[in-house]
């Protein structure tokens, strides 16, 4: 039976493609003579997709630019890291029936619950109260810069009740920096530069972008003050001409000022390892020495830097002893992890920041505002002077230090630039995520690792009224079967003072790192014969974040 030509109104067409300011590239009469042979089959229905995805489709925007939390459409990405057997999934580490024991019932009245609970978290001049811990502050954005590295969901809603397991990761789980180095230069030779005339053929670096010029701004000489900062040229990532999008291996990293500063520090990072070894006339590719030393320098960093601060020494050494995972064993990303213990660096969040000399309190929504058109590529009186933000050795006025990890964030996270509704809210964001993916309670998940749970009197422990009254209410609900995420913030805040991970969070975070780098052949903690630091650093045989910045030359005009 032949098939029925689709009515046509040319009128309505012709209105459309002048509205729409398309021009068609054939004959209007070829173009409707297509449009009624067209006939859809299988179509996604906007209107039926989950709030979090429709809210996200805002955020693709040119003028948004914000990918962090976003969702999409998995048809979005190629079917082979979908559909593949070998593709990387999500998935728990506690068991089924503590799961199904101690979650959240997924009804209105957990909803309800836990969206009064987010919008008190977020409450103008909570994070006040606690104050400042002795971590820097760059801390809050290198830790962002490495869940970028190893986690990537575009596709979970928040709107159902999900197994983590059905879930594709589009990160690799492997502290890989592919999230930085993309596919490589055979792949993606847009993010590289080719070396030219005497420069070995392999010494390929990354590209830089360049900055608007105008005022001095970024670091300043060691004692120089407002007038040993510079006009920046090359402080900014590498850009798109016209729409100022960054090209680079996770549009993530270009989400707010300080995280996209660092994402250029590791490409300065990158470079300077190529110099290291022209000058050593390595005679070998340079391009996989170097990507080798930057990627096991930055992990040696992640674990003997991050995580000691973070977790405590403690956690960190149990977890290298305790952890066994064979070289490519099987690994699923525990939500756990990823969406509960590893977002206590939402808590870190400062309200404002010392930038530079010239900015001297830069807001929270001022360094979103700052890496959006019209303010692209990156002023150089906007660029960031990491001797403020790291422990360089370099003398600031005002050096910054995060928040104390606690159940209060700091009010700019309640209205993101780029979402709206609960979407724009991050801890009813993260609260709403862990209950649609059945996340165990707090208390379960430390007696199913052997740690004492909190009582009922430290997670209210120096609580606002209303926030204590709402964990009681409906019985008590939130206080027996805590939210997991914030279970480990209070945990945290009553136990270590807000200063690091209470025992839960840091054994989660701090084995979770380890299982990934013990899987991962590449790796520094699987070098034959040991892996000991080579690049310049402080103190030799280690090497810091903050060493990183000063190698990469970040930290100077």
């Amino acid at each position: 039976m032949a098939k029925v030509p689709k009515a046509i109104d040319l009128s309505k067409i012709s209105k459309r493609i002048s509205e729409l300011n398309i021009t068609p590239k054939v004959e209007l009469e070829k173009l409707t003579a297509a449009l009624k042979r067209y006939n859809p089959q299988g179509v996604h229905s906007i209107e039926n997709i989950p709030q979090d995805f429709k809210a996200s489709l805002q955020s693709f925007k040119r003028d948004v630019g914000r990918f962090h939390g976003a969702r999409a459409n998995l048809l979005w990405f190629q079917r082979n890291a979908v559909n593949s057997a070998c593709s990387d999934k999500f998935g728990y580490m506690t068991s089924a029936g503590t799961r199904a024991s101690s979650k959240l019932p997924f009804d209105n009245t957990s909803i309800a619950l836990l969206e009064a609970l987010g919008n008190m978290m977020g409450m103008p001049g909570r994070d006040n109260a606690a104050g400042d811990a002795q971590l820097p502050s760059g801390f809050t954005y290198f830790g962002q810069f490495v869940d970028h590295d190893i986690t990537l969901d575009v596709s979970s809603s928040i709107d159902v009740e999900t197994d983590a397991i059905t879930i594709n990761n589009m990160r690799s789980p492997s502290l890989d920096l592919d999230s930085l180095y993309g596919l490589g230069p055979a792949l993606n030779p847009f993010l590289y530069e080719f070396p030219t005339g005497a420069i070995p053929s392999t010494a390929i670096k990354f590209k830089l972008g360049t900055n608007t010029a105008g005022l001095s701004g970024g670091p300043s000489t060691n004692g120089g003050g407002f007038g040993g900062m510079q006009i920046q040229t090359d402080f900014d990532l590498p850009r798109v001409t016209g729409s100022n999008t960054a090209v680079i291996g996770d549009p993530r990293n270009d989400e707010n000022l300080f995280v996209s500063q660092f994402h250029m520090a590791m490409l300065k990072f990158h470079n300077a390892v190529i110099d290291f070894l022209i000058i050593d006339n390595f005679s070998g590719d340079l391009f996989v020495e170097a990507k080798k030393l930057v990627t096991q320098h930055y992990q040696w960093a992640l674990v003997h830097d991050f995580l000691k601060r973070i977790c405590g020494q403690v956690a960190v050494n149990n977890a290298l002893l305790s952890v066994n995972a064979a070289i490519g064993s099987p690994f699923s990303m525990p939500v756990e992890f990823s969406v509960a213990a590893y977002r206590f660096g939402h808590s870190l969040i400062r309200p404002n920041y010392w930038n530079n000399h010239r900015e001297t309190n830069l807001s929270l929504m001022q360094a979103f505002e700052f890496i959006r058109n019209p303010n692209l590529p990156v002023h150089s009186e906007k660029v960031v002077d990491f001797n403020a933000f790291f422990e360089t050795g370099i003398t600031v006025p005002i050096f910054n230090r995060a928040r104390k990890i606690d159940s209060a964030l700091t009010n700019g996270l309640a209205n993101l630039p780029g979402f709206s509704g609960i979407m724009a809210s991050l801890a009813i964001r993260n609260l709403r995520r862990g209950l649609a993916l059945g996340l165990p309670s707090g208390q379960a998940t430390a007696l199913a690792n052997g740690i004492v749970p909190l009582t009922i009197a430290q997670l209210k422990s120096g609580l606002p009224t209303d926030e204590s009254n709402l964990l009681s209410s409906q019985g008590g609900l939130l206080l027996n079967k805590t939210p997991l995420w914030y279970y480990i913030l209070r945990e945290a805040a009553v136990l270590e003072g807000g200063q690091k991970l209470g025992p839960l969070g840091a054994k989660i975070v701090a084995e979770t790192f380890i299982r990934m780098l013990k899987r991962n052949e590449s790796s520094y903690l699987n070098v034959a014969g040991g892996f000991t630091p080579s690049l310049p650093s402080n103190v030799a045989g280690d090497f810091t974040v903050a060493d990183l910045i000063i190698f990469s030359g970040a930290n100077q005009p």
